[in-house]
C-alpha cells in the first residue's frame, strides 16, 4: 500500500493543476498525509533586458566605465510592473486556498521563485514531500520541443515520485 506522509502539488491557477490538486486532495485524505501547494513563477519572464549602445569600432567612448552618467536608453525604459505579478499571484494563491476550504483540507501554500520545475523540486526536497502531484499542460508540439513541460522536467528530474494528472 501506498504510503505519504507529504504531498506537495504544483499549482498555477490553470484547469490542469486545479485537477492535480483535486486529485491530491482526495489522496491526502486516503492516506492522511499533509498538503502543501507550491506556486512558482520565473523572475526572467518579467524582466526586460536592455542592451546598453556600443561605440562604433574605433571610436571614442565618452563616460566609458563611469557609473554616474546616466544612460538615456535605459532610463528612459519603465521597469517591469510588479503589482501585475504580484495580483496573478495572489489570484492563484487566493484559487488554492479556496479549493483547500471548500474540500474541507489543511494544507501550506508557498510561494517559490525560480524556474518552476527546479524550484518545486527544490522544495519538494527541503519539506521531505513523498510525491510531487502536477497538471499536465496542453502545448503544441512546437512550443513543448522549445519550452518543454513542467510536468515532464518534474518528472524527468525529481527523485521523489511525480504523479502527473491530466
Amino acid at each position: 500500500m501506498f504510503h505519504a506522509d507529504r504531498i506537495i502539488v504544483a499549482f498555477d491557477g490553470s484547469e490542469n493543476s486545479k485537477k492535480a490538486l483535486q486529485t491530491a486532495i482526495d489522496l491526502a485524505k486516503t492516506v492522511n498525509a499533509a498538503i502543501t501547494v507550491a506556486h512558482s513563477h520565473d523572475m526572467k519572464d518579467n524582466q526586460t533586458i536592455i542592451d546598453p549602445p556600443r561605440p562604433a569600432a574605433g571610436a571614442s567612448y565618452i563616460g566609458g566605465g563611469m557609473t554616474s552618467v546616466p544612460d538615456p536608453l535605459i532610463s528612459d525604459v519603465a521597469p517591469p510592473e510588479p503589482m501585475i505579478y504580484e495580483d496573478r499571484t495572489e489570484e492563484v494563491i487566493a484559487e488554492a486556498r479556496m479549493m483547500l476550504n471548500d474540500q474541507q483540507a489543511n494544507g501550506d501554500i508557498d510561494i517559490l521563485e525560480g524556474d518552476p520545475a527546479e524550484s518545486i523540486i527544490e522544495h519538494a526536497n527541503r519539506i521531505s514531500a513523498d510525491m510531487i502531484v502536477t497538471g499536465s499542460r496542453d502545448q503544441n508540439r512546437l512550443k513543448k520541443l522549445i519550452f518543454g513541460s513542467v510536468s515532464e522536467k518534474l518528472s524527468a528530474k525529481s527523485d521523489i515520485p511525480v504523479l502527473i494528472v491530466k
